[in-house]
Formats: C-alpha cells, sequence, structure tokens
C-alpha cells in the first residue's frame, strides 16, 4: 500500500489534467449541440469574409395607398415591413458580403415627376452593408403606407439604375406588394420594367403582403356644385361614393361637417385637427349601392360668413380608412358686380338679363347688374373689366382692337364673357378683331344669318339640345320637350373650320349647349385658358327669337351665369403630390407666413416660410409667392415631406399689415384609383411576366423561411467539430480511466505480479 501511495502522489497532477480535458470536451460537445438547437449562426460573417462573396439585395416596398388595407388584422405593408426585418435580420448573419437597397414606390414616383432619374435620390438604402446594428432600417421600419397613387414602374426603373450601377456577384430583386388586379392583371409596363432588370445574375422574388379580396366603399369626390358662391345664399356639395366590393351594400350612413372659419378665427391652433369651428350636419343614408357602381349624394350648406371654408365628408370604417374620407374647400364672397351692355337704345335684352340675375325682393343670387350703353367700351381697359365677374354684351355692332385685347386678357385671366349677337353685329368686324393675333373670343369665324326653315311636321322644336347640354342639365332630364316653346326664326352661323384649324392644337375646344333644328350650333360654350366664353347665336330683343320670354332662359342665364364665374373662382381642392402654392400681396400682408399640414393625430408641426417677391405683368404692384413642393423635398431628401402628403384640411396662417392674422384652409386630397382592392392571380402574373423568371411568396412564408434560414457552410462546420469533439471525448475517456493488458486475464497469482511491478515501477 505503501507502494500504491506513492505511485498516487506522483501520478495524479496527470490524472488530474486527463479528468479536467475530459470534462472540458464533453463541456464542449454540450455547447455546440446548444448552438446547433438554437439556430446560432453568429460566426457566418467571418465565414463570408473569408469566401468575399458579395450580393446586392434590392427591396421595392409597394407604399401606394392600398396597402393600408387592414382586413387581415395588421395592414399590407405591416407586413411588407416585416418582411423586410426578416430578410435583413438573415443577412446580418448569413454568409457573404450583403448590400442593401431598399426604395419605395412613392419616393421613386416623386422623384421623376420632380425630374430626377437619380436612384440614389428615390432610395431610402442605396447599396448599405448589412452588418447587426439593427438601426440600418429603422428608418424605413417607422415609415407607413403613403397617400400616393402610383404603381410600380417608377420604381422599378430606378432600381434597374441602381442594380446595373452596383457591382456585385449576385444580385437579387425583391418586390413586396399587394398585388391588385388594377395593376397585375395586364402588366405591360410593369413586364417591360421587369425585363429590363431580369437576367443571369438576377434572381426575383414576389412577396405578396395582402390576405384576400376585401370589401370596400370610397368616397372618391366632394365638390361645391357649379354656381355663384356668395355669403348667405345656400350651396349644394356633391359627394360621390363608389362600391368597390363584389355585393351589393344597403344603408350606407354618410356624415358630414363644416369647418367655419369666420374672421373671429385669427389663430392656428396646433393642438387640434383643424382651427377652424366644427359645425356638423345631419347624417345622410345610402339607401342601396350596388357593387362596382357609384352614386352621388346631394346636400346643401348655408353659411352667412365671406371667406373659405372647408367641407368634410366621411364614411364608416372598412378595410381601407384611407379613403374613407374627403374635403373641399368653399370659397364665399360677398355679392359681385356683372357688366351688362345692351346697343338697344331701350336695353330689352339688359332688361331680360338683369332681371335673371337679380330679381329682388328676398331672392338672393349673389350678382349685381351693372348696366351701360356701348359708349362705356370706348375707354375700356384690362383694369375696368376686372373691376366685373362676367361681362355680358348684347347685340354690340362692332368690337375695336383695343376693347378686343382687353376682353382676351380678361378672359384669359378667369374671367367670363357672353355675347348675344343679334342682327345689328358687323360680321367683319368680329371676325377680325375678336379672332385675330391668337384671340379666341369667337367659338369660329361667323358665317351668314340665316332663317330656320319651318318644320316639315310641326312637330319638331325650332331649337333642341346640344352635344353638350350641361348649362341645362336640370332640364336634360325632360328631353327636347322641354325646349318646344322656344321659338327662332333666325340666327347666324358657323363657318366650318379648314383642316389646318381641325389639327391646330391651341384651337378650343367649342361645345354646343343648344342648336337648331337643322343642326347649326345656336348656344357653344369654349375655354380660353382659365377663363371662359359662351356664345348665344341671336339676339334677346325679341326680333329672332322668343327665348327670353320662355321659362328655360331662366334656368340657362342662372346656370350660365355660374358658368362664367367659376374661371376666376380658387380651386376647391389640391391633391397631395400637388406644390402647395400660395401668392399674396405685400402691400396686405407679411412675407413670413405659415403651414400647417393636414394630420388625424395632432399636434400638427408648422411649417414657417418666407414668400419670395415676384413682379406682376403690369408692375402694378408687387407680389410675393410661396412654394412647397412635395417633388422638390423627396429629391433634397426631406425628411418632412410625409407631412405633406397626408389627406384632410391643412391651414396656411398669414399676417396682415395691420398686424392681425388670417388662417385659410387647404383640402388635400388623395387620387381616387386604388379603392378597388380584388387580387391578382400569381399564376396569371407569373404568365404575363414571362420569359422572367419570378418566384411568389406570401409574407408569412416568407418569414418563416428567413427564421429557418441559416448559413449552411457554419451548420456543416458545427457538426465537423461535433463530430470531433464527441472523438476527443471519447478517447479522453478511454485514457483517463483504468484498464489492464490482456495478459493479466491468465491468472490470479500473474495479475498480482504485474500489479506489483506496475507498483514498483510507479515508485522507482
Amino acid at each position: 500500500m505503501d507502494f500504491l501511495l506513492a505511485s498516487y502522489r506522483k501520478q495524479k497532477k496527470w490524472i488530474r489534467l486527463r479528468q479536467l480535458l475530459l470534462l472540458l470536451a464533453r463541456l464542449a460537445v454540450a455547447a455546440v449541440l446548444i448552438a446547433m438547437l438554437c439556430g446560432w449562426n453568429g460566426g457566418g460573417q467571418i465565414l463570408g469574409v473569408l469566401g468575399g462573396t458579395t450580393t446586392h439585395h434590392v427591396v421595392v416596398l409597394d407604399d401606394s395607398y392600398s396597402m393600408g388595407d387592414a382586413s387581415g388584422g395588421t395592414t399590407a405593408y405591416a407586413r411588407a415591413l416585416q418582411a423586410l426585418q426578416e430578410l435583413t435580420r438573415r443577412l446580418a448573419t448569413d454568409d457573404g458580403n450583403h448590400q442593401l437597397t431598399v426604395m419605395r414606390s412613392s419616393r421613386a414616383a416623386l422623384t421623376l415627376r420632380g425630374g430626377s432619374e437619380s436612384g440614389d435620390s428615390a432610395a431610402d438604402l442605396s447599396a448599405q452593408t448589412v452588418t447587426s446594428d439593427s438601426r440600418l432600417i429603422s428608418r424605413v421600419m417607422s415609415t407607413s403606407a403613403s397617400s400616393v397613387l402610383t404603381d410600380l414602374v417608377p420604381a422599378l426603373d430606378l432600381a434597374t439604375e441602381l442594380i446595373q450601377s452596383t457591382p456585385a456577384d449576385q444580385k437579387v430583386l425583391y418586390i413586396a406588394s399587394d398585388f391588385r388586379d388594377r395593376d397585375w392583371a395586364a402588366p405591360q409596363r410593369l413586364a417591360e420594367a421587369m425585363r429590363a432588370i431580369s437576367g443571369d445574375d438576377v434572381s426575383i422574388r414576389m412577396i405578396d403582403c395582402a390576405t384576400g379580396n376585401a370589401a370596400n366603399l370610397s368616397v372618391v369626390d366632394v365638390s361645391p356644385a357649379q354656381d355663384v358662391w356668395v355669403a348667405g345664399v345656400p350651396v349644394v356639395i356633391n359627394a360621390k361614393v363608389r362600391n368597390n366590393g363584389t355585393s351589393d351594400v344597403n344603408n350606407v350612413s354618410l356624415e358630414s361637417r363644416v369647418y367655419h372659419y369666420p374672421s373671429e378665427v385669427t389663430q392656428p391652433d396646433p393642438t387640434l385637427v383643424t382651427s377652424g369651428r366644427v359645425e356638423t350636419l345631419p347624417a345622410l343614408v345610402i339607401e342601396s349601392l350596388p357593387a362596382g357602381e357609384e352614386v352621388t349624394v346631394t346636400f346643401q350648406v348655408f353659411i352667412a360668413e365671406q371667406g373659405v371654408h372647408a367641407i368634410e365628408v366621411s364614411l364608416p370604417e372598412d378595410a381601407l380608412s384611407i379613403d374613407n374620407k374627403r374635403t373641399c374647400t368653399l370659397p364665399l364672397s360677398d355679392s359681385e358686380k356683372v357688366l351688362v351692355i345692351d346697343a338697344d337704345p331701350e336695353a330689352r335684352g339688359a332688361y331680360h338679363v338683369a332681371s335673371v340675375l337679380d330679381p329682388g325682393s328676398q331672392v338672393r343670387i349673389g350678382a349685381i347688374p351693372d348696366v351701360q350703353p356701348p359708349s362705356f367700351l370706348r375707354s375700356a381697359t384690362l383694369e375696368t373689366f376686372a373691376a366685373y365677374r362676367a361681362v355680358y354684351l348684347i347685340n354690340i355692332p362692332e368690337i375695336n382692337e383695343n376693347v378686343a385685347d382687353a376682353l382676351d386678357r380678361y378672359v384669359r385671366r378667369g374671367g367670363g364673357v357672353m355675347w348675344f349677337l343679334g342682327d345689328d353685329i358687323q360680321r367683319d368686324s368680329y371676325n377680325r378683331n375678336l379672332l385675330s393675333d391668337g384671340r379666341q373670343l369667337l367659338p369660329m369665324p361667323l358665317g351668314e344669318s340665316k332663317p330656320v326653315a319651318p318644320s316639315d311636321d310641326g312637330t319638331t322644336a325650332d331649337v333642341v339640345f346640344g352635344d353638350s347640354p350641361e348649362l341645362l342639365a336640370p332640364l336634360k332630364t325632360a328631353g327636347d320637350a322641354a325646349l318646344s316653346l322656344i321659338g327662332l326664326s333666325r340666327s347666324w352661323t358657323l363657318e366650318t373650320p379648314g383642316i389646318e384649324a381641325t389639327d391646330d392644337p391651341n384651337r378650343p375646344r367649342v361645345k354646343t349647349v343648344l342648336k337648331r333644328r337643322d343642326g347649326n350650333a345656336f348656344v357653344t360654350q369654349h375655354d380660353v385658358e382659365r377663363g371662359r366664353v359662351i356664345t348665344v347665336l341671336s339676339g334677346i330683343d325679341g326680333d329672332w327669337t322668343n327665348w327670353p320670354g320662355d321659362p328655360t332662359f331662366v334656368v340657362f342665364l342662372l346656370q350660365a351665369n355660374a358658368d362664367l364665374w367659376s374661371g376666376a373662382a380658387p380651386p376647391t381642392r389640391r391633391f397631395i403630390d400637388e406644390p402647395v402654392e400660395r401668392t399674396i400681396a405685400l402691400d396686405q400682408y407679411a412675407p413670413q407666413v405659415m403651414y400647417l399640414p393636414a394630420t388625424e393625430q395632432p399636434p400638427r408641426v408648422p411649417v414657417e416660410m418666407v414668400a419670395e417677391p415676384i413682379q406682376t405683368d403690369a408692375n402694378t404692384e408687387t407680389l410675393a409667392k410661396v412654394v412647397l413642393d412635395p417633388m422638390e423635398m423627396v429629391i433634397a431628401g426631406e425628411a418632412n415631406v410625409s407631412d405633406l402628403l397626408q389627406p384632410g384640411i391643412s391651414e396656411w396662417a398669414f399676417t396682415q399689415t395691420d398686424g392681425r392674422r388670417k388662417i385659410i384652409p387647404v383640402a388635400s386630397v388623395i387620387r381616387s384609383g386604388e379603392g378597388n382592392l380584388k387580387r391578382a392571380d400569381p399564376a396569371v402574373i407569373q404568365q404575363n411576366l414571362l420569359p422572367v423568371d419570378v418566384r411568389f411568396l406570401s409574407s408569412e412564408a416568407w418569414n418563416a423561411e428567413n427564421q429557418t434560414a441559416g448559413s449552411s457552410t457554419l451548420t456543416l462546420f458545427l457538426l465537423g467539430l461535433l463530430g470531433l469533439l464527441l472523438a476527443a471525448e471519447q478517447a479522453l475517456a478511454y485514457w483517463a480511466s483504468y484498464h489492464t493488458s490482456s495478459t493479466a486475464l491468465g491468472g490470479g497469482k500473474r495479475s498480482a505480479s504485474h500489479l506489483g511491478a506496475f507498483s514498483l515501477r510507479g515508485a522507482r
């Protein structure tokens, strides 16, 4: 025993070392097993550096407003962001060097519209090396579906430029979209854009982020009816609602609100959605709305205060919330003057016009007729006509060059002119002065005055509706019978334009409102830039027609007056992707202005600007203009462009020279077109894109694939390492344990002698 103890004391350090190595080997085996079970692949970057393979991943995110479809519990755009997040997480630990480019379709569309073809300007990320830092895509992850109506063609075009200009061993294009039928049922433009990308070194994967075909109702338009918009006079509002689903809906509630901006509202309140005073109108009910159809609902608003006010119409919440609400503005002025000039000494025509526009008593139209003799035109200038909202010229024999030039400039700036051409007209003078030097104050050159032949059967009316009878829309439902009492014996005719005049792109489009029985025009309408001209090819003094005595003349003149006023009326809405601009007179307002973008969740973030001076053509006063262009902001990389793209009621805040503030609302609306949420069949898309090879994946399948994916090289490395560790563990276990030699099995004595020899050798 002394020999055995001496041997143990001499060999104990070596024995403990063998046991420690065995313990470490077994711990290493357990660690590798745990790493493989947890899917750890953190060594991929080291292996990738050794491999040296570079892959460029280009992700095109469809953020058009249909991606706000929340029918699956979360929006399609949120699923697209989750797919991007899973891709980035996997690439951060995958083999090789990975570069990531992310481009949203709205930014690409605005970049191209702004005149830039740089993919770097449109991309949120441009060929950024993927690391484990989660901040790489944090800015993209904080975005939401935009309000822009666009397809993927601009994004694909700019992605092509980035793919071709960025060197990489492999290139992968990911398209995360909802693949709606409106874009992908016949994707000719999309197919052309994708063929420009496809190649041997580019693989394309389509990530479907939508869940199904959802029903959706949309408010596609809200606008005040064409009329004289005057404070204290009721105005009709038209709201158009569309059923984008595949089944009929009944009893749809439509809510409407008026936001009043009287002179008392002088301070913008960023803590509220709007600064105006809210008035809720009674709810309207659409009893039935067939699938795929539109219905127009009308209601009246009465606002006693002058100024610009706002109207909002909204539907109940459904799958796509952004198109459930729409706004418009309603600019109300005080009664305005209209100029009426009649060559008849008895002013019979002027009497008919003035009595309709200003009937007196308690009826208020908003127009104040100013009846003048023809001598008023001798010294008339642009400033003379600018004081009137519309000009009525009744049977004026001759229009000289100066008056024609002043009328032309007046109309181009938004004024309205109506001609009543009687038997005193000097045709050559009219044709020469009103149609020369680019003037377009007549629809076409005047021809001869011709009588209206009597009807063969005596039943056909002398006057019938023309091709564009919008000015008599209230009577159109009754048909030509509504005009049966109008008698017409003679009227002027219009010369047929020649081939050169027909092909002239600057020639105005002439609408025929009423025509004679023989097909010749009787009342026409055409636009000249911002203004409008209505021509009645007959006088109204009773010589050629009895129309002023017929009730239809009242309807026509009221509708025509509203039509003439509309040219100078300010716009009632602004599309969200259009520039926000305003012109102010520096003698009335300070150049410092503030703009509060629309938002659903206050507070609003004001944008303060300084208007830049401009000069008018007449150099009579100094004006200043302020512009916010979302296209320029995207190209410049400004972060607050998303605020400008929000639909709703935004506000201008101006400071007047007397120190008071003035608040003017602006209705920012989306472009309708993405309310139909019908899905396209992936198989049809793949067939239409041939020969481009694409792979379709749902967002759920994509996320599952990325979660289970890892580095195959690292997995093999871990398997090999596990095998080596297991072999080493077995060897160490054998080495650390006691084993007798095979000869020791012969007998007890021999075994004892061998044991004694081993002990003695150990002792020595």
